[in-house]
């Protein structure tokens, strides 16, 4: 019995990664509107159902499984961060992640905008799935405290509204550095504000 559930576990897995390169490369070459559930059956002949069971909300559920992968873009970060060169170069790299998939980060914000609450509450959840430990050290670094895991979160949310704003409007708070001053700014001022 546990063979199964484990062979079922991995099958899910290799499953849910195939649609994710599948999605990510419609979504690059073409553009979100493209992608629907029927074009992923096509290209990848997972039955429509077992695509809706890993996938219950569609193309909603594939763009925030695809943006977990996101992390593994900073797996080699684990030093504690105690310098602004060790911060900047953290941010400097989510703009050039974020700007080689610049269309991912256009089809988010699409699904942000068609249903605000559902969208971020559900973006939330996938939060949780995601190891934030390096992020936890930006930000304590940034605001020279802990922070508990709630409060992280919290500013982690505007940290990439931030983020996906500059990228999607090219560089719309100015150069990459003023960006930077700025949302180290934002980061400290957040953190004395309890009602955010």
């Amino acid at each position: 019995m546990t063979l199964n559930r484990e062979r079922y576990a991995r099958d899910k897995q290799r499953r849910i990664a195939k649609v994710c390169e599948i999605s990510q490369n419609v979504i690059e070459e073409s553009n979100y509107d493209e992608l629907s559930m029927n074009l992923i059956h096509k290209l990848t002949q997972i039955p429509i159902g077992t695509l809706y069971k890993d996938f219950p909300d569609g193309k909603e559920d594939i763009l925030l499984e695809i943006l977990k992968g996101f992390q593994d873009e900073f797996s080699d970060i684990n030093d504690k961060f105690n310098d602004n060169t060790q911060l900047r170069q953290y941010v400097y790299r989510a703009l050039d992640v974020g700007r080689k998939r610049r269309k991912l980060i256009i089809a988010v914000q699409i699904e942000t905008l068609k249903n605000p609450d559902t969208f971020l509450a559900k973006a939330r959840k996938y939060m949780h799935d995601i190891d934030s430990s390096v992020f936890k050290k930006v930000m304590e670094y940034i605001v020279q405290h802990d922070l508990n895991l709630d409060r992280i979160y919290e500013m982690l949310t505007v940290w990439k509204a931030l983020i996906r704003q500059h990228i999607i409007f090219r560089n719309l708070y100015g150069s990459d550095e003023h960006f930077f001053e700025m949302l180290v700014k934002i980061m400290r001022g957040l953190d004395s504000t309890d009602n955010f």
